[in-house]
């Protein structure tokens, strides 16, 4: 008899606890709604705001360090020229190495942006995680990479911004926001 009471006793805190998961679940469900109601009020942002952000991120160039070419002897005026003798001929030795080939010229979204990359991740240095995480993302490292996990699987830079300005209200005024949007164009050339 006693031990029908223990299980009468464990099934009633088993049902009181599965009801009370079910409180948590709705609220959560309704929090979760809430939300998405919230997103789905929002307006998409217009062609000429997204042009705006575009235009203020390719206003600020990455500088790309270019050779300095050495300025060439000028040749001495005419009348000062005087025949120099023939230069002796050199003696034969081994062949002189063939030039490196020419590197290809970078194209100017790499010349703006940087190389192209897969993944975004690999686009952000670890001083810019450190600052992508405590200026846009509020200190929640998990929030940011499920936020790039999110970027990476969309298609277009465009895409990418109607997301972020659908997710998130950064300044867009803020020089690591622009700084962001300069990743971004990595991941989506």
């Amino acid at each position: 008899m006693e031990e029908l009471i223990n299980y009468f006793a464990t099934l009633e805190a088993r049902i009181a606890a599965l009801e009370e998961a079910q409180q948590t679940n709705e609220a959560v469900i309704a929090s979760l709604e809430a939300e998405v109601e919230e997103l789905k009020s929002r307006p998409e942002p217009e062609p000429q705001i997204v042009e705006k952000i575009v235009e203020k991120v390719v206003e600020k160039p990455v500088v790309v360090a270019a050779p300095v070419a050495k300025p060439e002897p000028k040749p001495a005026p005419a009348q000062e020229q005087v025949a120099k003798p023939a230069p002796a001929p050199a003696p034969v030795s081994k062949p002189a190495p063939a030039p490196a080939p020419a590197a290809e010229p970078a194209s100017p979204k790499a010349a703006i942006y940087g190389k192209a990359v897969d993944d975004i991740r690999l686009a952000i240095s670890l001083g810019d995680r450190f600052l992508y995480q405590r200026e846009l993302f509020g200190q929640n490292a998990e929030l940011m990479q499920r936020t790039l996990t999110e970027l990476n699987e969309l298609g277009s830079f465009d895409e990418a911004l109607v997301y972020i300005t659908t997710h998130f209200q950064w300044d867009t005024e803020s020089s690591t926001y622009q700084q962001f949007l300069v990743t971004l164009h990595r991941r989506f050339g």
